[in-house]
């Protein structure tokens, strides 16, 4: 079983800035039968809205139903190749691709311009997964994924290449060609036209499958694919893209400037015939018949859902008391492929931390700045505490963007890897841990006094006598053991610029220019 896991996919899809080709994933094609991952959604990042426009992520081209033996057929037809060749049913998940890896069901795991060995929940297990099976990452940077590749591709950027992209609006822009990429590294086009017709791909009349060599080529084809389809570009040209700055879809010979606005008509794409999926049962997760799709119906009217609430697959309990959430900061991307390599944005925002309530801080013993452990029932990190209230009492956050493999410090070690059943997306907002202290222990020796044990250990007196509950005057007897907190230092940005920064007094800011810090302290913060 052949797998490809494409831009957009979950929070793997990483800034690369790789402009694709529209029509380069309607090569997927060449492995016929075998679907992409993840489910049909909006998405914000021009990769994402691309792979779901032209079949990347679960359906088939154009939002063609891969449950609708209509669709199968006008496929078939399209690709010339015989119907029963195409996989029909709902779409595969990545979790589903991790159990079949896990069982040895699925021997090549193709990679694209996405991340997940920093994105995935339950990393460990994920990785454990991929050294099953043969790996093939594409990509511009060598990531954490590529460090357990079999084979890296490496592939030119946006500038280095042609292609057509979609943004969220349904715009259709074109990316020219604007430098050449360095020696031995193509196009994300001209890797799969090679693949291909390596392989050997044919349609059912004995002719290579693909015809086509240039994007432009590739682009009529899928033109005549979306014919007819909601996202119609049937009457685009590059020439007339270039001259508009892009067209939105669709765009066909009624409407050839595009559409602005959907729906005005107030008919929606829920026909049986039309629509891209029948849905899914809003309890179990599991695909909706034809029939049972029929009898909602909608026929042209919106379909709202009211969902039943069911509590997290995961909660707290004695052994991990604390809610773990996760996300994004304001100056990282993703997995950080491109942010990191950026000197204001990794200097702004430089490492993990875990970020805990005041209160949950005061009640373990635990200092701002102290190197904690987080440990989930899945794995652990070791982090700096950032104390503070802007999370709620009894939960802790974690931000996913760090990923490497020599610091640990990957939030996505610890989140629990269940799915929403309708989406297939994973939980990472939902998971149990606890806080671990790491600290020394030092006896007091005879004439030693506090204040020379806090110097030894590059501690200020206050922390020491915090770190042990001491309170003023601070004394101790000779034998007294006392706990010697890690403090590490971070660097850590503020959330809230304009709240008084006597709320977080243990931070040194970054003075980086370009991310208004530092610009009236000199980066000095309120240490």
């Amino acid at each position: 079983m052949v797998s490809t896991t494409l831009q957009g996919a979950y929070q793997s899809a990483d800034a690369t800035a790789t402009c694709v080709a529209i029509n380069n994933l309607h090569l997927i094609r060449g492995l016929i039968g075998k679907p992409g991952c993840g489910p049909l959604h909006m998405a914000g990042q021009p990769s994402s809205s691309t792979n779901r426009t032209v079949g990347g992520v679960g359906t088939y081209p154009a939002h063609r139903n891969p449950s609708n033996p209509k669709h199968i057929q006008e496929m078939a037809r399209l690709w010339n190749v015989r119907p029963e060749d195409l996989e029909i049913g709902p779409e595969k998940d990545i979790e589903y691709m991790i159990d079949q890896m896990e069982r040895g069901a699925l021997g090549l795991f193709w990679n694209i311009h996405t991340n997940p060995m920093v994105s995935l929940p339950n990393r460990m297990r994920a990785r454990r997964a991929f050294e099953k099976t043969f790996v093939v990452v594409q990509d511009c940077f060598l990531t954490e994924t590529a460090e357990v590749a079999d084979l890296i591709l490496p592939t030119a950027m946006w500038g280095e290449k042609e292609g057509l992209m979609e943004n969220a609006d349904r715009r259709i822009q074109l990316c020219e060609k604007a430098v050449d990429p360095p020696p031995g590294v193509r196009a994300d086009f001209d890797i799969l036209v090679d693949y291909a017709r390596r392989m050997d791909f044919r349609d059912k009349d004995g002719h290579p499958l693909i015809q086509y060599d240039t994007p432009r080529a590739c682009f009529e084809e899928w033109k005549r694919v979306s014919r007819g389809r909601p996202c119609d570009m049937s009457a685009m040209t590059y020439e007339r893209i270039k001259a508009q700055n892009g067209i939105q879809w669709p765009a066909d010979e009624r409407r050839p400037n595009g559409t602005p606005r959907l729906y005005t008509d107030w008919t929606f794409h829920t026909d049986p015939d039309d629509a891209q999926s029948y849905g899914h049962h809003l309890t179990t997760g599991r695909a909706r018949t034809r029939k049972e799709f029929e009898a909602l119906g909608a026929s042209g009217r919106a379909i709202l859902y009211g969902l039943e609430y069911f509590p997290p697959a995961e909660r707290p309990n004695a052994s991990y008391p604390l809610w773990l959430t996760t996300g994004r900061l304001v100056w990282h991307w993703h997995t950080r492929t491109k942010t990191a390599r950026s000197p204001h944005l990794h200097a702004a925002a430089p490492q993990a931390y875990v970020e805990i309530h005041i209160r949950d801080a005061k009640r373990l013993g635990i200092l701002p700045g102290e190197l904690v452990r987080v440990v989930s029932p899945r794995g652990r990190i070791e982090v700096p505490a950032r104390v503070g209230d802007v999370v709620r009492e009894g939960v802790v956050f974690v931000p996913f963007h760090f990923g490497s493999w020599e610091r640990n410090e990957a939030a996505n070690d610890l989140t629990a890897d269940f799915v929403d059943p309708i989406s297939n997306q994973p939980t990472f907002k939902q998971s149990a841990c606890r806080i671990e202290k790491i600290r020394r222990t030092h006896t007091l020796a005879p004439g030693e006094t506090l204040a020379d044990v806090a110097r030894r250990h590059r501690l200020t007196l206050e922390q020491l006598a915090l770190a042990n509950r001491l309170m003023p005057p601070y004394r101790a007897d000779v034998g007294t053991v006392l706990e010697v907190p890690s403090m590490v230092d971070p660097v850590l940005p503020p959330y809230l610029p304009y709240r008084p920064m006597s709320l977080w007094p243990q931070f040194r800011h970054a003075a980086t220019p370009g991310t208004g810090m530092g610009e009236e302290d000199g980066g000095r913060g309120m240490e």
